[in-house]
């Protein structure tokens, strides 16, 4: 009888250390949980797909030529048209003869836009833009993604 209790108690403590073993730590689960994120969030293309977004448009200064921000006394500041979205967007990547300009890209939060004519009198405000999205390419580039903007208007308060 002795043994017999011995035997369960051995099965008993072995399946519980083995269940310790098999349960995924918090960082597994995050990982898990943000790859389950990333398969239901929406994917946008590149050129030519034209897309329609919101947020709030602003500029900004960055730092331009000759070296983009390595010698802040010399070089010059560029302001760009930037709009802050009011969620994230991811574009997808495409098949290119230069891979480099349809890189994917995840988690955009702003973008900057390429505007032929400025919208001053938008600055500050909740906007809705339309375009065609392209990936950044050269230093004067502040952003992952860019827009080249056919449109933008105030948008209608919620």
């Amino acid at each position: 009888m002795l043994l017999f209790t011995m035997s369960i108690s051995a099965c008993g403590s072995y399946g519980s250390a083995q269940q310790k073993q098999v349960e995924p730590n918090r960082q597994q689960v995050s990982e898990k949980q943000e790859a389950l994120e990333s398969d239901k969030k929406e994917w946008l293309d590149y050129w030519p797909a034209v897309v329609e977004l919101e947020g709030k448009l602003s500029i900004e200064t960055f730092f331009g030529p000759p070296n983009f921000g390595e010698n802040p006394k010399t070089d010059s500041k560029e302001r760009s048209w930037i709009l802050s979205l009011n969620k994230p967007i991811n574009v997808r990547g495409k098949t290119d003869p230069d891979p480099g300009l349809s890189t994917p890209a995840e988690n955009v939060r702003n973008l900057q836009l390429v505007l032929s004519v400025p919208r001053k009198e938008l600055i500050g405000k909740k906007v809705i833009v339309k375009g065609t999205l392209f990936h950044a390419h050269t230093g004067h580039h502040h952003t992952d993604a860019l827009m080249n903007v056919q449109s933008i208007s105030l948008a209608t308060p919620d």
